[in-house]
Formats: structure tokens, sequence, C-alpha cells
């Protein structure tokens, strides 16, 4: 079939170091068998580093939303800034229960790659990752 697309299309016919090619193509490699060391083998370090920009995306994105649609609110209404300040402390609190639970959640899932295991179905629970010993 690709021979067809060869006299169809010219570009397909350049010409190389070692002559003319026929037809671009392309051969798949791939290795026999892939060795345990080969694998996703992370250390304790890695896998910090890794739940630890999660975390931090995550602090920093719905912190960035929330924050903005608080003050969105607070103006829309007119409130004073005292009250402002008010919406601010209220809504960080529902942004850092999200950030500890990702935070859990991140560190649960890197030390089950580096395991080799694969990713589980996540739960919905607070401190539900930071209990648990894995």
């Amino acid at each position: 079939m690709l021979r067809g697309c060869v006299a169809l299309w010219p570009p397909l016919q350049k010409q190389g170091r070692r002559g003319i090619w026929v037809a671009m193509e392309q051969d798949i490699i791939r290795p026999e068998k892939t060795t345990k060391s080969a694998g996703q083998a992370f250390s304790p370090f890695g896998c910090f580093l890794a739940a630890s920009g999660v975390t931090l995306l995550t602090f920093c994105l719905v912190g960035a939303a929330a924050a903005a649609s608080a003050w969105a609110v607070a103006r829309l209404i007119g409130l004073p800034d005292i009250m402002l300040y008010a919406m601010l402390v209220v809504v960080m609190i529902p942004v850092i229960c999200v950030t500890i639970w990702t935070a859990g959640r991140a560190w649960h899932v890197e030390r089950r790659l580096a395991q080799g295991l694969d990713i589980d179905t996540p739960i919905f629970k607070l401190g539900y990752y930071l209990r648990k010993s894995s």
C-alpha cells in the first residue's frame, strides 16, 4: 500500500546519500524484554520531588482561582475590604484541604509506580493517604 502512495505523492521519493529511496518505510523496534532495573525505579527523593511539584501546582492553581472568585464576588456586591479579607480566609480552607489530599494522593501514586504497580482508583477522603502506610 505504501508503494502505491509513492507514485501518487512524489515527496515520498527522496535522494539519500546511499541512493534513491523507493519509499520511506519505518521499522518498529521493540526490546525483547524490559528488565526490572529499566522500569520506573524511583528513589524516595524522586518520588518526593514529583509529589511536591504536583502539590505546589495544585495549591497555586486552586488558590488563585479561589482568591479571584472571592475578590470578584466582593467587588460585585460592593463589600468593604475587611470583608474581602475575611472571604479570602474562608476560601483558603477548601484550598488547603484539596492541597493536603493531593499531596497524599501524589505520594501514594509515586510509591505505587516505583514499586511497579498500577495506579488504583482514588479515594476522596482527606486523611486517607496520610494515614495509609504505603
